[in-house]
């Protein structure tokens, strides 16, 4: 059996995690994926039986020690990363605890956290993306089977949203300088950071996003496929993802553009691999940021 490690927390971000372990496990199970929900039910009855104090009826800042394997932290670290990065846009004050206790798991037990798993990591693939006038593609897990992405009015009615972005990339969104015709794509699922090389590109620029890597309902579950395309055109399949857990993961996505001024033969190179979530930065940015404005 793996050595339990013990981590203090206060009972509120214990009472946290058995919540979201309990509606994880609840939403899997409906949905087939009876393996990962086991996982979690097992986790959520450790929660109960391995914290170091009596609860019933403590106040909510009482601190308690909660002791698990290396294995179930993990779980419950990327579980926390990914409740932390899509709560941060609509609920700022919902973010930070659940990133603190990310990073104190972090730092609690160092390299004995397991490493994101990545098996079938590198994959590699080069396609042509059709764009129009949005000027805009997107990244996004699905089915294997294509199917068009579907125009969502509230997000693309108006250019509001590009002041979000820095003029690479907005959320899941790579932008074009082509706006009538096709850009030519190349994607990347590593195991890692890929060394950093600027020269050949006009802009360069990382950010976080979530990815959920499993096809559901089941059973048994699938992999899902990440692909691209347009709001209202025929998405392309780039690869595969990994069947892991927590199958909601955090990635680092790094696009890098050139050729968005000249009008034609634009090049785009999308590199992903599992990550924590971090801030958004712009590496590099060259020539006018989205053609026509």
């Amino acid at each position: 059996m793996s050595s339990l490690y013990p981590i203090e927390m206060s009972l509120k971000e214990r009472h946290h995690l058995v919540g979201r372990l309990d509606n994880s496990s609840r939403s899997l199970r409906e949905n087939g994926d009876v393996a990962e929900a086991g996982e979690y039910s097992a986790i959520l009855d450790e929660l109960w039986e391995r914290t170091g104090h009596h609860t019933i009826d403590l106040p909510e800042d009482t601190t308690v020690t909660v002791s698990l394997t290396p294995d179930h932290w993990f779980l419950l670290s990327g579980l926390l990363d990914v409740d932390a990065f899509q709560s941060a846009a609509r609920e700022p004050e919902e973010s930070t605890p659940a990133r603190r206790l990310r990073n104190r798991i972090g730092e609690a037990l160092g390299d004995r956290l397991p490493a994101p798993w990545q098996p079938s990591a590198p994959q590699h693939r080069s396609v042509t993306v059709q764009v129009d006038e949005l000027g805009c593609y997107v990244l996004f897990a699905a089915p294997g089977v294509d199917h068009p992405f579907p125009v969502t009015p509230y997000r693309f009615d108006s250019y509001a949203w590009l002041d979000e972005g820095d003029g690479v990339a907005v959320r899941s969104h790579i932008l074009t300088g082509t706006r009538d015709g096709a850009v030519r794509l190349t994607a990347e699922l590593l195991d890692g950071p890929p060394p950093l090389e600027t020269e050949p590109w006009d802009g360069v620029a990382e950010y976080s996003w979530t990815f959920h890597t499993v096809d559901v309902p089941g059973p048994p579950p699938a992999a899902a496929t990440l692909r691209a395309a347009a709001p209202g055109h025929e998405a392309v399949t780039l690869f595969e993802f990994d069947l892991v857990w927590p199958s909601t993961c955090m990635y680092r996505v790094r696009a890098s553009v050139r050729d968005r001024d000249a009008g034609a033969d634009e090049q785009h190179l999308v590199q992903l691999w599992r990550a924590s979530s971090a801030p958004p930065r712009l590496i590099k940015a060259t020539g006018r940021h989205r053609r026509g404005t």
